[in-house]
């Protein structure tokens, strides 16, 4: 019996969200039906531009529950109306292009009865590179659950020039009565899920699970090996509308690695040179302004801490 097909209402609605990628959503699918628990509920949404995704459903999953978005919907109005239409306590929107762990399930519903003040539980991952599985997992950690309180904690997991990875965005499993009306950004652009994350974490805790729950894959197709400096800028801009909760620090560690050290990188013409020495300028300052912070030394030390946990 798969998830799918289960008569009674599962605690964990797991929608697999499609683009035009029928050969890894296969994968996709058949990964998440490969669950050693049944007590779920998967569907299918489908918002590709052709049919090859519906035919590929109707020929390997004719009993999976498939939805079509007619009209194609943007990525960010995909997720929300995917959030929508969840009905489970939870909910995990997982992408068409990774790869579900036989006990991503169990464990998630495990954790969920353990950490029931969570919004959300993010797992670890295997990361895969061009085919290539990598030694090292999406994130370090010192416990087995690491419990995040606060919007600013998770932001420095993201940004802090000490951090030691993330938990993939696909892998999150959400509380939905904790999610309650909040919503992705439909203008948020390419870092929509971190702000939404951000938000999420402002009013409930969020864990992280050590254990690596998914594979992460990362291939020529992924939307994040396209630069967008214009929806970097823009998320600047929610950090510093938000510094009141998130920090100077923070805006100052994304400034430095995702903003002036990525500008530094790409060839700038000369009539634009000037932000090559601002860039510069604020690179200078900030070094030192680094060094003048406690959070910078407490991250040191806790990223040591987790390198000698990892030890054998």
């Amino acid at each position: 019996m798969t998830g799918s097909l289960r008569p009674s209402e599962p605690w964990l609605d797991v929608v697999v969200l499609c683009h035009d990628r029928p050969l890894d959503a296969q994968r996709a699918i058949a990964s998440v039906l490969a669950q050693n628990t049944t007590d779920f509920r998967l569907t299918v949404s489908d918002n590709s531009s052709n049919d090859e995704v519906a035919t590929m459903v109707r020929r390997e999953f004719p009993g999976v529950h498939y939805v079509r978005r007619v009209p194609m919907l943007s990525a960010m109005q995909h997720f929300n109306r995917c959030i929508d239409e969840s009905m489970a306590p939870y909910f995990c929107l997982f992408h068409d292009d990774d790869l579900m762990s036989p006990d991503f399930v169990q464990v998630m519903q495990q954790m969920a009865a353990t950490h029931p003040e969570a919004v959300a539980l993010g797992c670890n991952a295997e990361i895969e590179v061009m085919g290539t599985v990598q030694a090292a997992t999406s994130f370090l950690a010192r416990h087995s659950v690491e419990v995040i309180d606060s919007a600013l904690k998770l932001a420095a997991r993201y940004f802090s020039r000490s951090q030691s990875g993330i938990a993939p965005f696909p892998g999150y499993v959400y509380q939905r009565h904790l999610v309650g009306a909040e919503r992705l950004l439909t203008d948020g652009g390419k870092y929509a899920d971190v702000t939404w994350l951000l938000e999420l974490a402002r009013a409930h805790p969020v864990a992280w699970i050590r254990q690596a729950l998914m594979t992460y894959r990362m291939h020529q197709g992924n939307d994040g090996n396209t630069e967008s400096r214009r929806d970097r800028l823009r998320f600047l801009g929610y950090l510093k509308r938000n510094r009141d909760w998130l920090g100077e620090g923070i805006v100052q560690d994304y400034r430095c690695s995702f903003i002036y050290k990525t500008l530094l990188k790409t060839p700038v013409p000369a009539r634009r040179a000037r932000r090559l020495h601002v860039a510069k300028a604020f690179l200078s300052t900030y070094r030192w302004a680094r060094y003048g912070r406690v959070s910078t030394y407490q991250a040191l030390i806790e990223r040591a801490q987790i390198k000698y946990a990892q030890r054998p």
